[in-house]
């Protein structure tokens, strides 16, 4: 792009590549945005956004793992809890 005063090449700024600079007027211009090309969803499934996150199957695959290991926790509670002793291993005292 060229200064809009004397038509000089500006170079882009070190700081903010957003920036034009023009070394003969010793000015500052703002350089037009440039659009970025748009992904279509099929690419977004092959590309994630972030590469922490894994594939689809094997987040299901993991979650459903993770349910069952929960229920069976909780059913081994429920054992424990109707079994004769208190919250601290002490026999319950019959009323």
């Amino acid at each position: 792009m060229n200064c809009p005063r004397c038509g000089n090449e500006l170079r882009i700024s070190r700081k903010d590549p957003r920036f034009g600079l023009c070394d003969t007027c010793r000015k500052k211009y703002r350089l037009p945005e440039q659009k970025a090309p748009q992904v279509r969803e099929e690419e977004e499934e092959h590309y994630p956004k972030y590469a922490n996150i894994p594939p689809k199957s094997v987040r299901e695959k993991r979650e459903t793992e993770m349910r069952r290991a929960y229920d069976e926790l909780l059913a081994i509670g429920r054992e424990e809890r109707e079994g004769k002793r208190g919250l601290f291993g002490r026999r319950k005292k019959s009323k």
